[in-house]
C-alpha cells in the first residue's frame, strides 16, 4: 500500500486534486481509499467537531495533542487496515507541523515526538499545494470559516 497525502491551505484545490486523482484511479481499476484529517473515524469526526467549533478557545497545546488523537485513531483503524493500493490522504502530520509547528508556534520537536509515538506511516508521496492567503480565502465561503482557518491571514502565512 502506497499514501498520498495532499498538502496546503483552505482554497488551494486539495479537495479538486483528490477528485482528479480519485475519478484516475476508477478509470484505470487502481485500488484506493480516501481519507481527510482529522476524521474518517468515529472517534476521529468527534474529535473534528471539537477542533473545529469556533465557540471553543483551545491551547495550542490542546489542539495539537487532539490532532494526534485523531490521527492514531485514522492510523490504527483506517490505514493500518487497508487493502487498496493506495491510501489517499487530505491532509496529515506535515499539517501539524505547518499549522501546530509554525503557526501556533510549538516546538517542532514535541510534534517530531508525537509523529514517532503515534507511528506515523511516512507517505511515499506529499503534494503540497500553494496559493497566495487571500485567493485562498476568496475561494472559501467566508461564513464557513472553522476555528482554525479564523485565525487569520498571519496564522496561514507562517
Amino acid at each position: 500500500m502506497k499514501i498520498i497525502s495532499f498538502e496546503g491551505i483552505e482554497g488551494v484545490g486539495k479537495s479538486t486534486q483528490i477528485k482528479l486523482l480519485t475519478k484516475h484511479f476508477q478509470s484505470t481499476g487502481i485500488s484506493y481509499e480516501q481519507f481527510r484529517e482529522p476524521g474518517s473515524s468515529d472517534a476521529g469526526e468527534k474529535i473534528r467537531e471539537i477542533l473545529l467549533d469556533k465557540s471553543l478557545q483551545l491551547s495550542s497545546s490542546t489542539e495539537l495533542l487532539l490532532m494526534f488523537a485523531a490521527r492514531s485513531e485514522l492510523i490504527n483503524q483506517k490505514i493500518n487496515n487497508s487493502s487498496a493500493e493506495f491510501v489517499i490522504l487530505d491532509r496529515y502530520f506535515h499539517a501539524s507541523v505547518a499549522y501546530q509547528g509554525y503557526g501556533r508556534g510549538i516546538n517542532l520537536d514535541s510534534i517530531y515526538q508525537l509523529i514517532k509515538i503515534t507511528e506515523c506511516p511516512t507517505p511515499s508521496l506529499t503534494i503540497i499545494l500553494d496559493i497566495d492567503v487571500e485567493t485562498g480565502f476568496k475561494r472559501k465561503v467566508a461564513d464557513t470559516k472553522d476555528r482554525i482557518e479564523s485565525a487569520g491571514d498571519d496564522f496561514l502565512r507562517r
